[in-house]
């Protein structure tokens, strides 16, 4: 009998920790948006000259989500201008970044500039 009660309770605790395991689970895809940026950086005597955001790859962004996605690829691309395995004597390195941003954190985004422009 004592014997059964063991198994009993190890197999709830199983249970519990299993559901509890997946309950944490979320998928990205679900709660964020992923938007592909091109950006180019231009080298001069191994030294970056200019970085410059080519296109946004977003069709449903409004002026000021373009600008923060603008101004995010224009950081990214600020710390990995002098990535040895990337940088270049001279010339211009295009590549493409990919942003993954939360839908809710994007969406105040759009509702910041449309609050401001009520305020004023």
């Amino acid at each position: 009998m004592k014997r059964l009660k063991i198994s009993y309770y190890l197999v709830i605790l199983i249970f519990c920790c299993f559901n509890f395991s997946i309950a944490q689970q979320r998928d990205f895809k679900t709660d964020s948006l992923q938007i592909k940026i091109y950006t180019e950086i231009e080298y001069v005597n191994s030294q970056s000259k200019e970085i410059v955001v080519k296109k946004i790859f977003c069709d449903y962004c409004s002026e000021n989500q373009i600008k923060f996605l603008s101004e995010k690829a224009k950081e990214l691309a600020f710390y990995d201008r002098y990535n040895p395995k990337k940088r270049l004597v001279n010339g211009t390195r295009k590549f493409a970044i990919i942003l993954r941003v939360s839908k809710k954190d994007f969406l105040e985004l759009e509702k910041e500039k449309d609050s401001i422009l009520k305020n004023n």
